[in-house]
């Protein structure tokens, strides 16, 4: 049955994604233009998050807890390496991979094998730890 969650899971993922382009595409240039602006990113940037991004959001927010960080502070503090940071998350190629250590516990202890933000990560964990 896990099988079957996952497989369902990833096509759900995929319909995100593909509305997410769509709702880009029917919104004009200049808009679209504009709503990369607002988010501090390139409109490519921002066509590319859209379509491999699904479910990052979550994942990362996820990823922030297991580092024992608090989603909302770092938000609050760091905005722009947020943004950056999500841009990663959503363009990563191993969502699996993090979905599986996430659910193991582990994703902390192993991050540096597969997550692009992970360094990122441990630099916020010796910040906290200063202070």
């Amino acid at each position: 049955m896990k099988m079957l969650d996952v497989l369902v899971a990833r096509w759900r993922d995929y319909q995100a994604n593909v509305a997410g382009l769509r709702e880009i595409e029917a919104c004009g240039p200049e808009m679209v233009a504009q709503m990369a602006a607002d988010l501090g990113m390139t409109q490519s940037e921002l066509e590319e998050v859209v379509s491999h991004g699904a479910g990052a959001d979550k994942l990362m927010t996820r990823m922030i807890a297991a580092f024992g960080l608090n989603a909302e502070e770092l938000e609050r503090t760091d905005p722009a390496v947020i943004r950056d940071m999500s841009i990663l998350c959503s363009r990563c190629e191993t969502k699996g991979r993090c979905v599986h250590e996430l659910d193991a516990g582990t994703a902390a202890e192993h991050a540096g094998e597969f997550c692009p933000n992970a360094n990122t990560f441990a630099l916020f964990v010796e910040e906290t730890v200063k202070h």
